[in-house]
């Protein structure tokens, strides 16, 4: 089954992690991470140019990362003016989540089945950093070790098609909680996280599933409080 990128004996690190990184990816995992932290804020208009020195690389990489933050609506690409930043739309965040919910049950499903030991070790290593970041309150170490324990879970799945998917998902959602999710909620969600990955590393399916139900439903409510809280026009 090495073909299909399958953990196999249980000693295979995921393709990914594997090979080198290319210079548009370094770019990518850049620009995104200065929207993200709101480095670059909703409505700025910034050049290539301006990236690629910022940046130190060259136009190509810029320009690629660009068309795949474009493709994720973080960006739109004016020709002649530059690239606007693009506003964070709770409306869509819920939609998101309507998405998000049913993919994240496939992700943990696959773990599951497919998942080494080695996968389900490095899982909770990463979710006693996350209950560690929440408890000091950081946000961007919190928001970099989500970040770490989503790329975790979608590699150990080993499904390459769920693995692009949920990469855009997860940026996506990591633009709208930096924004919205309240320091005092860290350590709730970061408690869910825990719960999920104690089900996922039992490879018990019914209580990974069920926390991912609890998880979502309290995302749900937190996304809702950010919209009852938008200035009205």
């Amino acid at each position: 089954m090495a073909g299909l990128g399958f953990a196999g004996d249980g000693s295979t690190a995921p393709a990914e992690a594997q090979r080198p990184r290319s210079l548009a990816e370094t770019a990518y995992d850049a620009i995104e991470q200065m929207i993200i932290s709101r480095r670059l804020t909703p409505g700025a208009m910034v050049s290539e140019g301006e990236l690629g020195a910022e940046l130190a690389l060259g136009r190509t990489p810029v320009r690629e990362a660009l068309a795949r933050l474009k493709s994720i609506g973080f960006v739109e690409v004016h020709p002649r003016r530059g690239v606007l930043v693009t506003p964070v739309d709770i409306l869509k965040h819920l939609e998101l989540l309507e998405v998000r919910r049913p993919l994240d049950e496939t992700v943990a499903r696959c773990v599951i089945a497919r998942g080494s030991d080695d996968d389900m070790a490095r899982l909770q290593a990463c979710v006693a950093a996350l209950l560690a970041a929440a408890e000091a309150r950081d946000r961007e170490v919190y928001f970099r070790t989500k970040r770490s324990l989503h790329e975790t879970l979608v590699g150990a799945a080993y499904n390459t098609t769920l693995a692009s998917t949920m990469t855009a998902l997860h940026a996506q959602s990591r633009r709208f909680w930096y924004t919205h999710e309240p320091t005092a909620s860290f350590l709730d969600c970061a408690g869910l996280h825990a719960a999920i990955v104690s089900g996922i590393t039992a490879r018990d399916p019914e209580t990974a599933l069920a926390g991912i139900g609890r998880l979502f439903d309290f995302l749900d409510q937190m996304t809702r409080r950010a919209l009852d809280r938008r200035p009205r026009v």
